[in-house]
């Protein structure tokens, strides 16, 4: 036989042996797994995969992000759905289950409230256990804990405390600390973070007795058990003094005096049209050694109450909205001057949502690479509530993703993602897991159609479900099943800090 020929006759015997093997490989029983999705567009912002890719979920685990085939005990067609990491709201006051739901239809799986917080922590903990769809979080609240003690602690304490709103208005919240009674705040801070607490949550502008120096001290207890303070910020107001300028600077000095890290809530709402400016001096600090970050909603409105001392005089030049900007939370209509001299003078309900913020604001923020997306979202309280609460993520994926082109998919889905769960890992042992869609991660999945994904709520009817999201998985159990909501499940597990796994 020629060379030639003795070569190709080669080549061909090697080339049938290999597919022989193949064939022999193919046929041998591969793992099943639980659940299979095929053939979904699988974006992971940590590793930058945009792909096609089969998912397989074993038990509460990612098992496999492939191009090969998988099998599965159940398989899903996931063509044309992107397949993501779950989305994780960590500024999320959205306590119920009817509220969980909407959250669920907005791709979220993990919430937390880390703002304002709660106390006492271990109860607020085993309330939820077994119970929740969605995963849960909370920081020990400053501003509850300081209420708390002013009412003497023990019974009286606690029974203070069962309204949720009531201390944000209480002659105690005007009312500086004794100092016995800061010293008393910083051991039960402390005591709350080492019982699990996500860091400390501070609701400094709604208590205006709280003391720069009492403000310092409580960095300073976040410091000391490597945590964080989350922060509504002293001041919102566009006019000095007490300006959101100074408030962020006080922040900003307080981390850098500390050590602690801050992250500093909703800047969008705090300082208006100056927020883009907001978020660069906080991101120019940064740059400089000190561990601040801050957040926003792709929504133009925030929640106020008219007879809150955010209406004192002057309101309209520090928050430069008018009286026409105010919509009234029970008839979803804009107030008139008589309207809000009546609302200010009575006792009923007296909540609104302002509108503040234009499309130039947001998109500016959404277009800063350090700023993350999170809702402020809360109960679901009819069609005059706020819509974030039913349709954050949704409205950043329809409408900033798809319509305007403010940011790409990729980017956004980072900044719900894998931005929150990089914020809290370095304390919060379990996000070390979650905001990635890789082999090992928690099985906390979202797959929306990017065609159709988009919020329905709005002002004025904001208590509908959002659209697009066609599965949404925690801990490995669909709660969201070819876009229904599953009844009868509770896979929402604690997330607690580092003292606590």
């Amino acid at each position: 036989m020629r060379p030639g020929r003795a070569a190709a006759a080669a080549l061909l015997l090697a080339a049938t042996a290999l597919a022989a093997n193949l064939s022999a490989a193919a046929s041998q029983p591969g793992p099943v797994h639980d659940i299979v999705y095929t053939g979904a567009r699988a974006i992971d912002p940590e590793t930058g995969l945009d792909a096609v890719r089969n998912i397989a979920i074993d038990g509460d685990r990612i098992a496999a992000v492939s191009a090969a085939p998988l099998k599965g005990r159940r398989v899903i067609d996931a063509r044309g759905l992107v397949a993501a990491p779950g989305f994780i709201d960590i500024h999320s006051h959205a306590t119920t289950r009817d509220a969980a739901r909407y959250q669920a239809k907005d791709g979220v799986t993990t919430r937390l409230e880390l703002e304002i917080g709660t106390w006492p922590v271990p109860a607020w903990y085993a309330v939820k256990r077994g119970r929740e769809l969605l995963n849960y979080g909370t920081s020990a609240g400053h501003t509850a804990l300081r209420y708390f003690i002013q009412k003497g602690e023990g019974d009286a304490g606690l029974a203070a405390l069962r309204d949720p709103m009531e201390k944000f208005g209480a002659k105690e919240a005007d009312a500086p600390l004794s100092a016995a009674a800061a010293k008393r705040l910083d051991a039960l801070l402390e005591q709350g973070v080492r019982e699990g607490a996500i860091g400390i949550g501070s609701g400094t502008q709604y208590a205006p007795g709280i003391t720069r120096r009492e403000m310092l001290d409580v960095t300073a207890v976040a410091a000391k058990t490597a945590t964080c303070l989350f922060t509504h910020i002293r001041y919102g107001s566009l006019v000095e003094p007490d300006s959101t300028f100074e408030a962020v600077q006080e922040s900003i000095a307080n981390a850098a005096t500390t050590g602690a890290c801050i992250h500093v809530a909703h800047i969008n709402s705090m300082a208006m049209r100056d927020a883009p400016f907001m978020a660069a001096l906080l991101n120019d600090a940064r740059g400089r050694g000190i561990d601040i970050t801050t957040e926003t909603y792709p929504w133009g409105g925030s929640v106020d109450a008219v007879r809150s001392h955010f209406f004192d005089p002057g309101w309209e030049q520090r928050w430069g909205v008018g009286v026409g900007d105010l919509q009234s939370r029970r008839t979803g209509k804009r107030l008139t001057q008589a309207e809000f001299d009546a609302l200010r003078a009575g006792t009923g309900d007296d909540g609104i949502i302002m509108h503040m913020n234009g499309e130039a604001t947001i998109e500016a923020l959404l277009k800063d690479s350090s700023v993350l997306v999170a809702s402020d979202g809360g109960r679901i309280e009819g069609p005059n509530g706020h819509p974030r609460s039913a349709g954050t993520f949704a409205r950043l994926l329809g409408h900033y993703v798809r319509e305007a082109g403010t940011l790409d998919l990729m980017e956004a889905l980072r900044k719900i993602t894998l931005m929150p769960a990089q914020r809290l890992e370095a304390f919060v042992p379990a996000m070390k897991r979650k905001g990635r869609l890789q082999p090992g991660m928690d099985a906390d999945i979202v797959l929306f159609d990017p065609r159709t994904v988009g919020t329905r709520a709005t002002y004025g009817d904001a208590a509908r479900y959002s659209e697009g999201f066609r599965y949404v998985m925690v801990n490995g159990v669909l709660i969201v099943d070819g876009g229904a909501l599953v009844e009868g499940v509770n896979p929402g597990r604690p997330v607690y800090s580092k003292y606590q796994s």
